[in-house]
């Protein structure tokens, strides 16, 4: 009895502590295998399509209407360009999976860093614009460290209750 119990109580601590190493790596898998390369080559920015990055904490995923002042009629013969009108048609916006995740007790402001920081993209999202095809986790993973060094660098607030909630 004692060794089923211990057999078991093994395999519910691997099959945890697995699950837990694995889940990090797992990636993001978006609906449409959007390239940023392609975008920025064309002459658009971060904010033609991210365009609440500007008044908001969050600067968001493109919204249907969005894509579709582009994409309302075929540019290329690319499935995943067709996608856009498929979800149009449908009525559906188009699902983006979220990349990046903070902590529920940390606020971030993407105005505040952006705008009022004059932050460029690249410094907390890497070369995100050169992917062609949708990352999967973020290039750049950053920690409180990292954010504290460039606080540091720029003269701005290091107090806690500035980003901790």
């Amino acid at each position: 009895m004692n060794r089923i119990l211990l057999f078991t109580v093994i395999l519910v601590l691997a099959i945890g502590g697995g699950y837990l190493v694995a889940k990090p790596f797992s990636g993001v898998v978006q609906p449409i295998a959007f390239n940023h390369k392609v975008h920025i080559d064309n002459g658009l920015d971060c904010s033609a399509c991210h365009e609440r990055y500007s008044q908001a904490a969050v600067a968001g995923r493109p919204k249907l209407t969005t894509c579709l002042f582009c994409h309302e009629t075929p540019l290329t013969e690319s499935p995943e360009e067709e996608k856009i009108r498929q979800y149009a048609e449908r009525g559906e916006e188009i699902p983006w999976r979220r990349l990046t995740r903070l902590p529920a007790h940390v606020y971030f402001s993407h105005r505040r860093h952006v705008v009022l920081g004059q932050i460029a993209c690249q410094t907390c999202h890497g070369r995100i614009g050169q992917s062609t095809s949708p990352p999967s986790r973020p290039e750049i993973q950053l920690k409180m460290n990292d954010c504290l060094a460039c606080h540091r660098q720029r003269g701005v607030t290091t107090d806690c209750n500035a980003c901790h909630r």
